[in-house]
């Protein structure tokens, strides 16, 4: 696959019809198509392809061009391709391509020894969209300062207020937690939201399974 296939690819999975089954739709198709791309060798590519459509026009190409990527990244880690999509998150400003590239986190195991204080620092983001993504994220890199970054918002009294931020929190906490968490996430076992009360009962049986292995 080369430029052009990879721009035809893009153009395909923005495409918009008029179908009552989405399954028939080109743009269906084509994400399907690059859900399974494997080729760390279109990871430069990519990168021109993000690079020369900054404008507010190529906002769409630039997206599923972060979609592909990250799902690349999922199937065939690479670290220098991780190092470049944590580092756009300091670049992009769009609610939905920063949700979006946050999401491909999350799907991903980043490597302890690498910097995520971009991903951090959109977990206080004023953008609720952009701010449940990057605590979502978190889960995918296990370190104290991901721990940490978690913990503040597990801390939180106004169960109210914080509903998802805490919900995100304790569950991505489940991934990357250790049993020093647990007394952390027990605040909310007995809460009156539900979300809430499960998302902390099953990270502390993650937690503990884990730490059984």
């Amino acid at each position: 696959m080369n430029k052009e296939d990879l721009k035809n690819l893009i153009n395909r999975m923005t495409a918009v019809e008029e179908t009552y089954n989405s399954e028939d739709t080109v743009s269906w198709k084509a994400t399907r198509e690059a859900e399974n791309l494997t080729d760390t060798a279109l990871l430069p590519i990519l990168e021109e392809i993000i690079t020369e459509n900054t404008k507010p026009k190529g906002r769409h190409i630039r997206n599923e061009a972060y979609f592909i990527y990250g799902k690349i990244l999922k199937n065939s880690f690479d670290r220098n391709g991780c190092v470049f999509f944590i580092n756009r998150l300091t670049v992009e400003t769009d609610k939905y391509i920063l949700s979006g590239m946050l999401d491909r986190l999350t799907d991903i195991e980043i490597p302890t020894d690498m910097d995520i204080s971009p991903i951090i620092l959109h977990t206080q983001s004023e953008k609720w969209l952009v701010r449940h993504a990057a605590i979502r994220a978190l889960g995918s890199c296990s370190t104290q300062k991901s721990r940490d970054a978690l913990s503040f918002y597990m801390k939180q009294e106004d169960e109210k207020k914080y509903k998802y931020e805490i919900t995100y929190a304790n569950a991505a906490m489940g991934k990357i937690g250790d049993p020093t968490d647990i007394p952390l996430l027990e605040r909310h076992i007995n809460s009156r939201i539900q979300d809430i009360k499960i998302s902390a009962q099953m990270a502390i049986e993650k937690i503990k399974a884990l730490s059984r292995t």
